[in-house]
């Protein structure tokens, strides 16, 4: 069995079994001297997403692979099987193929998915790696915006854990069923950053809501209504309610979705463009992410 992760996503993508033995294929005429130099046969067995921190409670004795490691790492017996366990018991995450054409409806058997946008689509620049959606109530949520910090509550503390500096974060307030963002996480999840708040007690010496991350506001917008399909469409997956961690499509889709209701991914669109023309252009007044702003240089 074979189990694979994307570089910095924080999760396993899935796993497949073996079929064949390595083989050495002559890459040289097409790759120009790749380093993967091997083949294996494989069938694909599941497609999920399996956060890390889920994996190693699973299988404390996981090695994740390294660039020191070529990308690949063995393991035992055992935890190949407490990880297999793991896989089996995420939920399945569903791949869906694009369709790009607007002359014509999608075929039936193809399904397309907003998270697979055509490739002359730009998405909103978000960090790559996972997302975070909190949670607040209309009581709560002048404080979480007035502190800065956002909460969860204690038994949340291993699906905070995967929330890095950058991170794209939403909050949904659960009162009037609508999400709010852009925010970007300034620090990884931690225990009572300020224990006094989302507290009615002064002397309060632990939060509530005692895993924490301190915010600023990436992108003011529109909030999203819970109703709004497009939304619904991109959670389709997620069990448990709003509130939880989002792979890297799902952050940059709920993003995108946010940006093009305040006329900010259209701006930030233009922007790229002039770029790419080699145009001095202004600065868009909004924060943008700047390691995905590719421009060519100007002459």
């Amino acid at each position: 069995m074979i189990f694979f992760t994307v570089s910095d996503s924080r999760h396993i993508q899935g796993a497949a079994i073996v079929t064949s033995i390595a083989k050495a294929v002559d890459t040289t005429a097409i790759t120009r001297g790749s380093q993967f130099d091997y083949r294996i046969g494989v069938e694909w067995y599941r497609t999920c997403e399996l956060a890390i921190t889920t994996a190693l409670e699973a299988a404390p004795d996981l090695l994740l692979p390294t660039r020191t490691t070529q990308f690949c790492q063995d393991m035992s017996a055992q935890t190949g099987e407490s990880l297999m366990k793991a896989v089996w018991n995420s939920p399945l995450v569903s791949l869906y193929e694009s369709w790009s054409s607007e002359a014509e409806d999608p075929p039936i058997d193809i399904l397309a998915d907003f998270r697979c946008p055509p490739n002359n689509e730009i998405a909103w620049p978000t960090m790559p790696g996972p997302g975070f959606i909190f949670g607040c109530t209309s009581e709560t949520m002048d404080e979480c915006l007035g502190r800065g910090i956002l909460g969860l509550p204690q038994n949340m503390k291993s699906a905070a854990s995967s929330i890095r500096p950058g991170a794209s974060i939403f909050l949904f307030n659960v009162t009037d069923r609508l999400l709010f963002g852009i925010f970007e996480a300034l620090t990884p999840a931690a225990m009572n950053l300020e224990p006094r708040a989302f507290s009615k007690n002064p002397n309060a010496t632990t939060s509530p809501f005692p895993i924490q991350i301190r915010v600023r506001v990436s992108l003011e917008c529109p909030p999203l209504e819970d109703t709004d399909p497009v939304l619904g469409d991109i959670l389709r997956n997620r069990r448990g309610g709003r509130i939880g961690a989002l792979t890297n499509a799902q952050a940059e889709a709920i993003a995108s979705l946010l940006a093009s209701q305040c006329g900010a991914l259209q701006y930030m669109i233009e922007y790229q463009e002039g770029l790419l023309r080699g145009e001095h252009v202004k600065d868009p007044p909004i924060a943008l992410p700047p390691k995905k702003i590719e421009s060519k240089p100007r002459e």
